[in-house]
């Protein structure tokens, strides 16, 4: 199986992508930015093309009309999953490891992304939807880091089994010390909690790490042990529809606001 079977494309059904018909018409009568594209089938090939902010735009309008709190088009949904296919499908290709079925929990993952986009506070439609659906999977797959940004308590249980000889001596839980990722985490969440940065900074931030990491690039001083490296800036530059230039400018800018922060906050301490 594929993240396109899974959501019902190229399985030799009925084709799921609706037809350049009055449905179509009706949604470049709303957005006229549509107009750009021709029909949906030529979607994915024309933001191949198309500049960033021109794309955004085109997704951003989608979006919209296939969020269960916007248009709730289920047509519209199918499209922009169509469109974020071959992003969703790279993604399921660097989490094979994680489970036998990551193809369809992407999907899944995809889906359920698509239809609840906050179009109204969002703009960078294909880089937040593929984020959080990277997310959702990791938390599905009972990935630490994921788990506990939900869930602390739980993250932090160890089961046992209740005739175990370890509960005559049982004087309380050990709470294990926050990994680097957890303190990364909560120091964006703060950060967006008092509005130093966005929540795109935040998953632009998140995403270059994962990608520095994925690299193996351990390079200090200037290379910020790799977050500005060429390798990783490129990776989300695809993910994200900007430049590698771009990427590395908006980290560099983001990395001196909460070190700004920081520093503030010790000398007021």
């Amino acid at each position: 199986m594929s993240v396109a079977v899974q959501l019902g494309f190229f399985d030799g059904g009925t084709d799921p992508l609706p037809d350049g018909d009055a449905g179509w018409r009706t949604w470049v009568d709303q957005f006229p930015c549509l107009a750009r594209i021709g029909d949906p089938r030529s979607m994915r090939a024309w933001l191949t093309e198309a500049e960033p902010g021109e794309a955004d735009e085109v997704l951003h309008a989608l979006a919209t009309l296939g969020s269960a709190s916007g248009g709730d088009d289920v047509d519209a949904a199918t499209v922009l999953a169509w469109a974020l296919l071959p992003g969703a499908c790279a993604l399921a290709r660097r989490l094979q490891s994680l489970s036998p079925r990551i193809d369809e929990l992407v999907a899944a993952q995809l889906w359920v992304e698509v239809r609840s986009f906050p179009w109204r506070r969002l703009r960078k439609v294909a880089a937040n939807i593929l984020a959080n659906t990277r997310t959702g999977v990791l938390r599905e797959c009972g990935v630490r880091t994921q788990v506990e940004r939900t869930d602390r308590v739980w993250a932090a249980a160890r089961l046992v089994d209740p005739s175990a000889p370890f509960w005559g001596g049982h004087t309380g839980a050990q709470v294990p010390a926050p990994s680097a990722a957890d303190e990364l985490l909560e120091l964006l969440d703060w950060a967006c909690r008092g509005a130093l940065i966005t929540e795109d900074d935040k998953q632009l931030l998140l995403s270059l790490v994962a990608a520095a990491d994925r690299c193996g690039t351990s390079r200090t001083g200037r290379g910020s042990a790799g977050l500005m490296s060429n390798a990783a800036s490129a990776e989300v530059a695809v993910q994200s529809g900007i430049s590698p230039i771009t990427v590395r400018r908006r980290a560099r800018r983001i990395v001196d606001t909460l070190t700004a922060a920081h520093s503030r906050f010790q000398v007021a301490a």
